[in-house]
């Protein structure tokens, strides 16, 4: 994870900050995938970030990486068996990319 984040502010360094926003939802799978704990305080402080990143590209209203939170986000939630939270974020996804193209349709 180290190396990820070192990634990360040489992107930002040179100026890719684009680049790296779209990376964001691909780390944060990842991350959840090599550091698989049942231990309550990483899972909240992961829980906790995961909700503050999803908030920030809620609020920046930032469609292409929501959908991307919520396709990743359903992957490892299938993998992990949490069948009903895989399902839901599917869901979302499914409504956003319909509004998405609803909005599409209306320019």
């Amino acid at each position: 994870e180290r190396n990820i984040e070192k990634f990360g502010r040489k992107m930002i360094e040179y100026n890719q900050k684009a680049v790296y926003r779209s990376m964001l939802p691909v780390r944060r799978a990842v991350s959840d995938l090599i550091l698989s704990t049942q231990d309550p305080l990483v899972m909240a402080k992961n829980s906790a970030e995961q909700n503050a990143f999803l908030q920030q590209v809620v609020e920046e209203n930032n469609l292409v990486t929501l959908c991307d939170i919520y396709i990743l986000g359903g992957i490892v939630a299938y993998i992990y068996g949490r069948y009903e939270l895989a399902a839901a974020l599917v869901q979302k996804r499914y409504e956003l990319e319909k509004n998405m193209s609803r909005r599409s349709e209306e320019h």
